[in-house]
């Protein structure tokens, strides 16, 4: 797309913060109409794919994943507009399943409720077919991606580590294979490769979710912060420049390299935007674009050569920033001691000391070998480190050793899945859910785990 072309971008807003399935779906529907109405995008028959924001199983109202409600309001308007077949695809971050995320975030229980279909396009089990980029790489799509008459990407207004904002663009990393994209995924060169993904079969329309906006420690340690707005654009590189200043991140010092190569490849405009319905000024929020640097970590944290902030580094950052976030970080700390995590080629002039304090993990394959081979060292290998990192990170710290991490994981995500399905689910849903006697039976659980753990601490202080 040319400079000179201009771009639409439609906001809605509400100031009213209850969101009920009815006042989302005003909202949606209002920021759609400006562009024209659903008719204009979905015809009769038509197969739709929507495309959410589920990177993780953390909830909307935590500024992380898509609004369910918003996802309802989608697959409500399509079927107006006569789609025969609505389907909801994710393809998961990291580890985690995406058909499990969607039930622990509420859009399971939306999508059935609304009659749609849910598909893992991350699975192996989801056929694909390759597909030739424009640089002439040959790469796996998933079908259902490749066959959707429409197309409709729905990230979450947040901001990210890496980008100013995580938004329709890199949302399109969850439209690929999850083994796949763990080997294509990490440098600043998969930037153009994931673009041509897009550019191979763009979203027909981009609806973004910024109701609950996500600031701070992107893109899963968000914090929540209102904002009541939907847009909408058939320009995914307008959008995000949109999200950008709608979130007051467009100053950011961090580059937005995901725009500029979407640009550059005629995938849209930074540029050249017409704003319709709500002026982005009128809405905009002063939304904290998250921590520079790392001495605001409580642990001993050392980044040296070899690794990037688009691999290695921003990965194990985003899992510490998610467990710092939701205080499981200071429990650990409380439990095992200050730990110290080296990314990459770097000195430790106190690595005996450090050892003391307790454990003490080393990330990639760039790293020394003095520490990566030390038999009393947590390394987890690879260059760059992607899908490992969050494991890695947990195995290394002993969360996922004992009884306690394990609990706290099961716990948190049953009681995500327990609120969701009371809040977002049909009433038989609602009924047969029994989340509720569980997340008390987890309360009580923890409170005893915990006691146990302070009981040996002090114990063993007193020996």
């Amino acid at each position: 797309m040319e400079n000179s072309e201009k771009s639409i971008v439609a906001i809605a807003h509400t100031s009213e913060k209850h969101r009920s399935q009815e006042r989302v779906l005003q909202v949606v529907r209002e920021a759609i109409d400006i562009l024209g109405g659903m008719k204009k995008f979905v015809k009769t028959g038509d197969t739709v794919l929507l495309k959410p924001n589920l990177t993780v199983f953390y909830g909307t109202e935590e500024g992380c994943t898509t609004d369910p409600l918003v996802v309802g309001a989608l697959i409500r308007l399509a079927k107006e507009a006569g789609a025969a077949r609505v389907i909801v695809g994710e393809s998961s971050g990291e580890f985690f399943d995406s058909i499990q995320c969607m039930k622990i975030t509420g859009v399971a229980a939306v999508a059935e409720r609304e009659g749609a279909e849910m598909v893992d396009l991350g699975s192996d089990d989801t056929p694909s077919r390759d597909v030739k980029l424009a640089s002439g790489e040959i790469v796996p799509r998933p079908a259902p991606i490749l066959d959707a008459d429409v197309i409709i990407n729905v990230p979450k207004a947040k901001t990210h580590h890496y980008e100013p904002v995580s938004g329709a663009l890199k949302n399109w990393m969850g439209t690929c294979n999850q083994n796949w994209r763990q080997i294509h995924h990490g440098d600043d060169d998969s930037i153009k490769r994931f673009v041509e993904i897009m550019a191979h079969r763009k979203p027909d329309l981009n609806v973004v979710d910024a109701l609950i906006a996500g600031e701070g420690d992107g893109p899963i340690a968000n914090q929540p912060h209102w904002c009541g707005c939907i847009l909408a654009s058939t320009d995914p590189v307008a959008i995000d420049v949109s999200m950008a200043r709608l979130l007051s991140q467009e100053k950011s010092k961090i580059s937005f390299k995901y725009a500029a190569e979407a640009e550059r490849q005629g995938l849209g405009t930074r540029t050249n935007i017409e704003y319709v319905g709500r002026q982005i000024d009128e809405v905009k929020i002063p939304a904290w674009g998250g921590h520079e640097g790392f001495d605001y970590l409580p642990i001993n944290f050392l980044v040296g050569t070899g690794v990037s902030l688009a691999g290695t580094i921003g990965h194990v950052k985003s899992a510490i920033d998610s467990m710092l976030r939701r205080n499981d970080l200071n429990n650990l700390i409380w439990l095992k001691g200050t730990p110290t995590i080296m990314i990459g080629n770097v000195n430790d002039p106190q690595f005996e000391e450090h050892l003391k304090e307790c454990p003490y993990l080393v990330f990639d394959d760039s790293a020394k070998a003095k520490y990566k081979n030390d038999a009393r060292v947590h390394f987890v290998k690879g260059h760059p480190v992607l899908r490992d990192a969050m494991t890695g990170l947990l195995k290394g710290l002993g969360a996922d050793a004992n009884v306690g991490g394990q609990a706290i994981m099961a716990y948190e995500r049953l009681q995500r899945w327990g609120q969701h399905n009371l809040e977002y689910g049909t009433r038989a849903r609602q009924i047969l859910t029994v989340a509720k006697p569980l997340v008390v039976a987890g309360i009580a659980v923890a409170g005893v785990f915990a006691l146990g753990k302070l009981i040996e601490k002090v114990a063993g202080k007193s020996e």
